[in-house]
């Protein structure tokens, strides 16, 4: 008699699959945001330009303030429980502030303190997310299913994207009745913690527990970064592009929208969210390009470019325009838009050592928010000053001037994707 054949095994979800579940959901709740606070600051609030520039703001600077820390916990916390606590922090937030909309109580300052506790769980959660992509890799290719880090990279780029794309059309409808949306937000990044949890990663070795040694790994970190030939470049074009894109996005937008198109809060919810939604579209369809293709033998090359001709796309928000016109312009900014992060993200996670890794991308992060919410504030201050279409040249001069300057003085523009120049 034979024996009983034995029961396959049951398959395991792919943890790079699962990662990529985390990014998207993660990154669906962000979509939301992208049209829920600018429509709250903005449209039913009524803030004033100064004003929405600075609520901007306050969702980005305490993540400049604190996301060295959070490098500093990417390289000693399990990447997959530190994720699950603080996606469900961030859930905790959406929760009350869509309590206090449907209660109708919102205030500016309600607005600036919950902005202000989302940007310090965002500041733990990046660096954890975004270091945890190489070892999910490792443990793949371990397992026998080969991805290049390029490859990941531009694909989480694809998924990050995509999903904000979805959320901002969700967002767009919420108008007069935005709690049920900020509940959905709620709910999606609960589910996030539950994904999160299915991350393999052990418990990382080798850092010291003390102050001490935070304090040195912290400085080892920034040293390493900033002496680097190739990392201190990337450090310097993640600030200018926080000052000059995220400004113009976050703050431009919505008061383009308002001062130039007018119409009912919720007409201009749907406008913002029609125009993010192009342009985060576009920047979609670069990005999957970019992730079936051979990786680009000079990303640097192809960033800087992509920087230029966002400063291009900045400039023609001076000239008054249909919206169908404005569309257009969203769109050929968000092709440019996808190449310039797919190459960040290739360059920055493919050239760090694996020991400063987490402390690296903690910085370029830095780099990025720290110039968030000084372009938000400029942004909102000059088109107080000089309305949005006057005020949109300032930052479409500064991104062509810096995009020009990382060209010339790095070497960026010349490095192979193999590290060699030429």
């Amino acid at each position: 008699m034979e024996p009983p054949a034995a029961k396959p095994a049951p398959i395991a979800v792919r943890e790079l699959y699962a990662y990529y579940l985390l990014v998207a959901l993660y990154f669906f709740a962000f979509g939301m945001q992208f049209v829920l606070f600018p429509y709250l600051a903005a449209f039913l609030l009524e803030a004033t330009a100064t004003g929405v520039g600075l609520a901007q703001s306050a969702l980005s600077a305490p993540m400049f303030c604190l996301l060295l820390f959070g490098g500093l916990l990417a390289e000693r916390a399990r990447a997959g429980i530190a994720l699950a606590r603080l996606h469900l922090l961030f859930c905790g937030a959406s929760l009350a502030l869509a309590w206090v909309v449907a209660a109708g109580a919102l205030s500016y300052e309600l607005l600036i303190a919950y902005a202000t506790f989302v940007g310090i769980c965002a500041a733990f959660l990046m660096p954890v997310r975004d270091a945890a992509l190489n070892g999910v890799v490792a443990r793949e290719t371990a397992l026998g299913h080969n991805t290049s880090i390029a490859t990941a990279a531009a694909t989480t780029t694809a998924v990050q994207i995509g999903a904000q794309i979805a959320g901002i059309l969700v967002a767009r409808f919420a108008g007069h009745a935005p709690a049920p949306f900020l509940l959905l937000q709620a709910g999606v990044l609960a589910l996030g913690a539950v994904v999160a949890l299915g991350l393999r990663a052990p418990k990382p070795t080798g850092h010291e527990r003390t102050i001490h040694g935070a304090l040195k790994d912290m400085r080892d970190g920034l040293s390493y970064s900033f002496r680097s030939p190739l990392m201190a470049p990337m450090l310097v074009s993640a600030a200018y592009v926080g000052v000059f894109v995220v400004g113009a996005l976050q703050v431009l937008f919505p008061l383009i929208i308002r001062e130039e198109y007018g119409g009912s809060a919720q007409t201009q919810a749907g406008r913002l969210g029609t125009l993010l939604a192009c342009f985060w579209a576009a920047s979609f369809v670069s990005a999957v390009v970019l992730s079936r293709l051979k990786p680009l033998r000079r990303p640097g090359r192809a960033m800087i470019v992509s920087h230029l001709l966002s400063a291009v796309a900045l400039a023609t928000l001076a000239v008054e325009k249909p919206f169908f016109a404005f569309i257009g312009i969203a769109v050929g900014w968000g092709l440019a838009a996808g190449i310039a992060i797919s190459m960040s993200r290739t360059i920055v996670q493919g050239a760090a050592e694996p020991r400063f890794l987490g402390r690296v991308l903690a910085v370029y992060s830095m780099g990025f928010m720290g110039g968030a919410p000084i372009g938000s504030a400029i942004i909102g201050f000059s088109t107080e000053q000089m309305g949005p279409h006057a005020a949109a040249l300032i930052p479409a001069a500064g991104l062509g001037l810096a995009a020009l300057g990382l060209a010339l003085l790095t070497p960026l523009w010349s490095r192979n994707s193999d590290g060699a120049n030429g």
